[in-house]
């Protein structure tokens, strides 16, 4: 559920809980149904908060690469860079 749909969810049942009589509809308890909706929603919209914000955290990235390698009467000699980037 993302953010939008738990707004949107908070906002029908506000409609429902408070913008219609109760006994609207003969045997169904709009404002009940509203109620449930609105906490549905409000969880909704903290479950998306939750995800967006572990999605924006810094990232790290190790990167090694080899710059040279030199043949040497003793054997190869490699030269390596590493790097540690935060994004």
């Amino acid at each position: 559920m993302t953010i939008g749909s738990g707004i949107g969810l908070m906002i029908l049942g506000a409609i429902l809980a408070f913008g219609i009589e109760p006994d609207a509809i003969g045997g169904v308890n709009l404002q009940f149904i509203g109620y449930i909706l609105m906490i549905g929603g409000l969880v909704g919209l903290l479950i998306g908060v939750a995800m967006m914000s572990r999605r924006t955290g810094p990232r790290r990235t190790s990167r090694t690469e080899v710059v040279e390698q030199n043949a040497t009467s003793t054997g190869t000699e490699t030269v390596r860079r590493s790097d540690n980037v935060i994004e």
